[in-house]
Parts: structure tokens; C-alpha cells; sequence
């Protein structure tokens, strides 16, 4: 069984990489060429750009996972999504109308992520077993420091396709789209090849669990919940400003394409360099223990922004930069993690699915308002704050910091003092459901 959890290990390794590879094709950038090759307005890009956030919400179909094998459902789910995304790469050389790009783009776009986003928490809770719980934090490090630095490799090499291939316009070429698309099959065949060597270990034969009572259970479930408001709370602060920093950083900034590369790239190797830190911290404390740890980093990551403007101050977007990202060595993952510490083994899916869909959507909605009062600010010329011009950026990464203190004071007074659980705590799903049945109907 260890020499089958190792393999499992490895090829979580392997997918977790390919699948954040893949999903650099689908957003930011390479989807902007797609987005601007089929004649979509900047604004609507900008809205179709969230649609990652928005169809998290598919993450409740959790709930009719729960309890069941998940092997099966996972791969075969990954391979319809991601197909869905290579086929968005030939839309640009179909010899069909605009309008009926546009509609099948949003289709594939849609479709696809609301497919990876259904299946993603039985896929977390499957390949997690893999983990002794004592060594999760290093793992998780270990994981995501080897898909920043492959990402970074293949970011790089789009850059350069994109670069090699395009018409006088400056757009894309055919050859583009269909060297992408080519990468992107090999690149769903090894992520495939991933999970189909990852090894499921047998659960015990369960009567199915009416999800009403699923739902009635988690919902009285205080420490699920007041677990879950973590990742929530996080995801609505960093949806009401981050989102803005770039299109700032380019504009209001002046700091050319390629010194956002750069500093973007500095992040990502501070990312990478304190993830294994962060790891052992939490492995010898508590998940609870880093993260209040790692949102102490981006408060004053946000408070560096709050005073980042043009001229010899724009410097500290590069700090906010190193220390968002040193913070999201531990956040990330810790938000996942939280849930193992706290909520007992046949109620992690779920879990994991509610709040994500809960927070996804929150970001999206945090998002939307964040885009009104920078439009509204931006509007009246900016905000003038004893003789300095604030701009609508400061004022949102105030916002998020502020936020932010109120989540460090949450963690320590609402999430320390709780109790992790144990093998001894497990109760299985359906017993606990049918204890809850039998009770309503005395």
C-alpha cells in the first residue's frame, strides 16, 4: 500500500502540473488572443475572463458525489473539459460565421470549466489520501513550487510562439492556433495518463445518501462552517481589488509588457522559494497556525499597494508582488487543508465543493462591485486625499487590507480554539444522515 500511495503521490505531482498548465491556455493572455481573434469588445473579454470564478458554483454537484468512487467520474470529466479547451483553439481557423464562433467559444468555454470545476472536489479528496496527514504541508509546497516553476517555462514558451507567429496586425496566425492546439492535446493526454496510474483505494459498500439530508447535516455543522468562512471571506477580498492591478500596473504605472513579465516572474520565484518554508510551518503547528501567518504577509501586501502610485512609490507594486506571493505559498493550499484539519474525512468533498462554489461566486459578485467604484472614481478624476490624487486602485487595495485585519482577528479568535479531528472523530456519512432521519421522525 506505501509503494501504491507513493506512485499516487507522484502522479498527483504530475496532474495538479499539467492541469494548471493547461489551464494557463484558457485564461488571461492566450485567452485574449482567442477572445480578440473572434471580435469580442474589450469589456465583454473582460466579463467572459471571469467565468472561471463564476462556474465554481458548480462545485455543489459535491453533493452528489459524495461518498461514491471517484476515479472513473474524475478522468473521464477531465478529458470531455479539456477537450472542450483544445477544440476552442481550432475556432479561430473554422471557416464558419463570427456569430457562430462566438457562440461555440462560449459553449466550450462555459461547458469546460464548469465540467473541471464539478468534479475538482472529489478529485482533491481522492488523491489526498494519498498523503499522511502529518507531511501535508510539505506536500502541497512541493506540488505547487514544481507547477509555478513549470509554469513559468510553458508561459514563456506561448510567449514565444505567439511572438514567432503573427501577421502584420500583430495577431496570432493560423500556425499559432494550430501549434497551440497540438500542445494542448499532448499536454491532456499526459494529465490523463496522471490519473489513470493514481490508484483509488477501496471504500466500503455504502447505501446511497438522500442529498436533503447531506445538506441538513453540513448546514449544522458549525465548525464546517465557520471553517468555510475562511476561504469565503479570503476569496471576496482578493476578488474586490486584485482583479485590477494589472490593467493599473500597465496604465496608471507605465511599466512596460516587459517589466510586468519580469516582476510578475520575480512573484512566482518568491512563490517558490518560501513554499517549502510555509509547508513545514504548517506541518509543525497547525494549517490554522500558517495561514494567519500568511494573511499577516498580505495585509501588508495590500497596505504596500494602498500607497502605490506613479512615480519613484510605483516601485512598491514590486513589493506587494514578493509578499503576495510569499503569502500565497500558505493561503492557497492552507484554505484546501483547513477543511481536512477541521471536517471529518466523508464530509470533505462537499465541504470543499460548498465553499468553493459559495466563494467563487462571491469573488464574482466582489468583482463586479470592485469594477463600479473604480469606474465611479475613475469617473470623477480620482480622489483627492490632502492635496495627493488617490487613485481608484489604492482605494480598493485599502479596502482588501482592512478586510483582510478582520480575517487575522477571525483565524485567531474563532478558528484557533477549535478542535482537529481525528480518525476517532470519523462517523460515516449515510450512519450520521440516518441518525438524523430517524430523529425527525420521532
Amino acid at each position: 500500500m506505501k509503494d501504491t500511495d507513493k506512485t499516487t503521490r507522484i502522479a498527483y505531482i504530475i496532474e495538479a502540473g499539467f492541469e494548471y498548465f493547461i489551464s494557463l491556455f484558457v485564461t488571461g493572455t492566450f485567452l485574449g488572443y482567442i477572445l480578440d481573434a473572434l471580435g469580442f469588445s474589450d469589456a465583454m473579454q473582460g466579463i467572459i475572463s471571469t467565468v472561471a470564478s463564476f462556474t465554481c458554483g458548480a462545485q455543489l454537484f459535491a453533493l452528489f458525489l459524495s461518498g461514491k468512487r471517484a476515479k472513473r467520474v474524475v478522468t473521464i470529466g477531465h478529458a470531455i473539459n479539456e477537450l472542450a479547451f483544445v477544440l476552442l483553439y481550432l475556432l479561430p481557423i473554422f471557416d464558419i460565421s463570427s456569430g457562430a464562433k462566438a457562440a461555440i467559444l462560449l459553449v466550450l468555454l462555459f461547458s469546460g470549466h464548469i465540467i473541471n470545476n464539478a468534479i475538482n472536489p472529489a478529485k482533491i479528496t481522492w488523491l489526498m489520501t494519498s498523503v499522511p496527514n502529518e507531511k501535508r504541508g510539505s506536500f502541497t509546497a512541493v506540488k505547487e513550487m514544481i507547477s509555478l516553476a513549470g509554469g513559468m517555462a510553458v508561459s514563456l514558451g506561448l510567449g514565444r510562439v505567439a511572438d514567432i507567429y503573427r501577421d502584420s496586425s500583430g495577431a496570432p496566425t493560423a500556425t499559432y492556433y494550430r501549434i497551440c492546439c497540438i500542445a494542448l492535446f499532448i499536454l491532456m493526454t499526459i494529465h490523463t495518463a496522471a490519473l489513470l496510474v493514481s490508484t483509488e483505494k477501496p471504500t466500503p459498500e455504502r447505501k446511497p445518501v438522500p442529498v436533503k439530508l447531506v445538506v441538513k447535516k453540513l448546514i449544522r455543522n458549525k465548525d464546517l462552517i465557520k471553517v468555510s468562512l475562511v476561504g469565503i471571506i479570503w476569496n471576496v477580498a482578493s476578488g474586490l481589488s486584485a482583479s485590477f492591478f494589472v490593467s493599473y500596473s500597465r496604465e496608471e504605472l507605465a511599466f512596460s509588457f516587459t517589466m510586468i513579465t519580469v516582476m510578475s516572474m520575480i512573484g512566482s520565484f518568491c512563490r517558490i522559494l518560501v513554499s517549502p518554508l510555509v509547508g513545514r510551518i504548517a506541518d509543525k503547528k497547525s494549517f490554522s497556525y500558517s495561514m494567519t501567518l500568511c494573511f499577516g504577509v498580505v495585509a501588508v501586501a495590500f497596505l504596500a499597494h494602498t500607497f502605490t502610485m506613479p512615480g519613484p512609490l510605483k516601485w512598491l507594486h514590486l513589493v506587494y508582488l514578493c509578499l503576495h506571493a510569499f503569502a500565497m505559498a500558505g493561503i492557497n493550499s492552507g484554505v484546501i487543508n483547513l477543511i481536512y484539519d477541521y471536517v471529518v474525512p466523508d464530509e470533505r468533498s462537499v465541504a470543499l465543493g460548498v465553499k468553493n462554489a459559495i466563494g467563487g461566486i462571491l469573488s464574482f459578485f466582489a468583482a463586479l462591485i470592485g469594477g463600479a467604484i473604480l469606474a465611479k472614481i475613475q469617473a470623477n478624476g480620482g480622489m483627492h486625499l490632502f492635496g495627493i490624487t488617490v487613485y481608484a486602485q489604492q482605494f480598493l487595495a485599502f479596502l482588501t487590507f482592512i478586510i483582510v485585519i478582520l480575517l487575522i482577528v477571525y483565524m485567531r479568535v474563532v478558528i484557533a480554539p477549535l478542535k482537529r479531528v481525528s480518525g476517532d472523530d470519523e462517523k460515516p456519512l449515510e450512519e450520521a444522515c440516518e441518525s438524523e432521519s430517524e430523529t425527525a421522525t420521532l
